[in-house]
């Protein structure tokens, strides 16, 4: 699987008074078998403050929005997933993303990808 690019943008809210405006989204575009996928994944907002709440990763400290990493973090714990789309509701899952994690170590596996 070859990594092209990795997006990150706030949901936009939808009409009629939906908390949509408190979700997050996290898109990478790779190569696998010759072919072009996107894979999205929508998170609550909070579980950015989670992080930095837990010392596991601070996005205002570092420098790279947390929404342009969850994509690629979640492709590494989950390669060989069909969907295309995934929803991330609780924060023992979306944590466990986070299990090992190391922004160093990710921007040399992946030099090529403009994080911030």
């Amino acid at each position: 699987m070859k990594i092209l690019s990795v997006a990150g943008e706030s949901v936009p809210p939808s009409k009629g008074g939906s908390p949509a405006d408190t979700f997050e989204r996290s898109l990478v575009t790779y190569e696998k078998e010759g072919q072009q996928k996107t894979v999205t994944v929508t998170y609550v907002r909070y579980f950015e403050k989670v992080l930095a709440s837990e010392g596991i990763y601070d996005q205002e400290a570092e420098g790279v929005p947390v929404n342009r990493l969850v994509g690629l973090l979640y492709l590494e714990h989950h390669g060989e997933t069909r969907e295309n789309r995934h929803y991330i509701n609780d924060t023992e899952d979306f944590v466990k993303l986070f299990d090992g994690f190391s922004l160093g170590q990710l921007k040399a596996k992946y030099p090529h990808l403009s994080l911030s």
